[in-house]
């Protein structure tokens, strides 16, 4: 038996009208997994990339409809509930197809909504928080001496890394784009924070720790990658997981822009490497979906440490379902703060 569903869909790669509102009907759950009504589902960068057809893991997907992230309450627990039952709020990770009002998600992929949480903490929680637990301790190997710089501090994933990095103690340097931001990267814990808009990043970032930075956290690309580098110390790590700065504020796929930031994007030198005893790596959190035992564990950490009451809350922006269209655009504009969530 089918249920009613709609769905946000991307026909093909384009600007903001690029969305269609689809109705169609969400199959009966497979085996492992739970069919859930979605209340709430979070807005990435990485929806973005798929609107504009910049997005690897989705290439020959299209239509598709987007979303990593959601939260709601389940339906259908399927044959197999693992805890699960109707009615249980819960919240989740999907690769794609959380721009709906229903989803089938596998059982491995979904957690029950701490008490306390309402559905836009519960939307807004999985990828940002997954991205920077990996980053710092799975892939970053962070120590609690490290000296920590944070690019984009107010975004997302950058308020997540902050918040985690206090949890470690470690001594954090948020970098920020607009003077008004500075704030919210303070208040998610950042000891220093840097505007870049200012003018001058690498002179006052080696003030604040002339020996350099033991690691350093970069979704920018081509506009920062460099003067990331730069600023490592002997045996730094940079770590790349996003590429903010090749994105058009105008929504639309600008190819002299991607020309020029492939052109800027900087190409670095094996011997200068080995040399420095320095580490540059990056990863994309949507091909650990399938690396159940890693997903599973960084979360139920997470989860710990938030219900010691740990993980503040961060700030979160609503926009309704239908829309969409503003709400990539607000992310896009590079205005926004903390994480945007679609309320369905």
């Amino acid at each position: 038996m089918s249920n009613p569903r709609k769905r946000i869909i991307v026909q093909r790669p384009g600007g903001y009208g690029a969305f269609r509102i689809d109705e169609t009907p969400i199959e009966d759950p497979r085996p492992r997994e739970i069919q859930v009504d979605i209340k709430a589902c979070g807005i990435n960068f990485a929806d973005v990339a798929v609107r504009l057809g910049l997005y690897q893991a989705a290439r020959g997907a299209y239509p598709i409809c987007p979303g990593l992230e959601f939260a709601g309450v389940v339906r259908d627990p399927g044959g197999h509930s693992d805890g699960f039952k109707p009615g249980d709020r819960v919240f989740g990770a999907s690769r794609f197809g959380a721009y709906a009002t229903a989803i089938n998600c596998p059982a491995e992929h979904l957690w029950h909504l701490p008490a306390g949480w309402d559905f836009a903490r519960g939307a807004s929680f999985p990828v940002v928080y997954l991205t920077a637990y990996h980053a710092l301790h799975e892939v970053g190997h962070l120590r609690e001496s490290d000296r920590v710089m944070v690019h984009s501090a107010a975004g997302g994933v950058g308020t997540a890394l902050l918040h985690l990095l206090r949890i470690n103690g470690n001594i954090s340097v948020g970098v920020v784009g607009r003077p008004e931001k500075a704030a919210s990267a303070k208040e998610a814990g950042a000891e220093f924070v840097i505007d870049k808009s200012a003018g001058d990043l690498l002179r006052r970032a080696g003030d604040i720790s002339p020996a350099g930075y033991d690691l350093i956290l970069d979704a920018n690309g081509a506009s920062t990658l460099r003067l990331s580098y730069r600023l490592l110390s002997p045996g730094g790590r940079l770590l790349i997981y996003g590429f903010a700065s090749m994105f058009s504020h105008s929504g639309r796929k600008n190819p002299l822009k991607l020309i020029w930031y492939y052109l800027r994007t900087p190409r670095f030198n094996p011997f200068d490497l080995t040399g420095s005893n320095r580490t540059i790596s990056g990863f994309n959190l949507i091909y650990l979906f399938d690396r159940v035992e890693r997903f599973r564990r960084i979360m139920d950490t997470l989860l710990k440490w938030d219900s010691a009451g740990l993980i503040p809350s961060m700030p979160v922006r609503s926009f309704s379902f239908e829309d969409v269209a503003n709400a990539h655009q607000a992310i896009e504009s590079g205005k926004s703060v903390g994480k945007l969530v679609l309320m369905v």
